[in-house]
């Protein structure tokens, strides 16, 4: 999968230890963006902003496109 897209950073206050002792204070720390990956089933997943799917494994994406039987696959129907 290409696509990278992420939610925008978040940025939150917490308490930071600071001293030897266990003294915290509270500093801004940076979160990281959220990913935009939302799953769609067993095996795949997609990007909620471009659409493109993803796969877990090349075994899934073999079961998905090609139609060949992976471990797990027997619980699930390929659309």
């Amino acid at each position: 999968m290409t696509c990278a897209h992420r939610l925008p950073d978040r940025w939150e206050w917490q308490d930071v230890e600071v001293g030897l002792f266990g003294e915290t204070e509270p500093q801004l720390v940076q979160t990281g963006g959220q990913s935009t990956q939302e799953d769609l089933d067993t095996g795949r997943f997609r990007c909620s902003q471009c659409g493109e799917v993803g796969y877990y494994t090349g075994q899934w994406r073999d079961f998905f496109e090609k139609g060949i039987p992976c471990s797990g696959s027997d619980r699930i129907q390929r659309k």
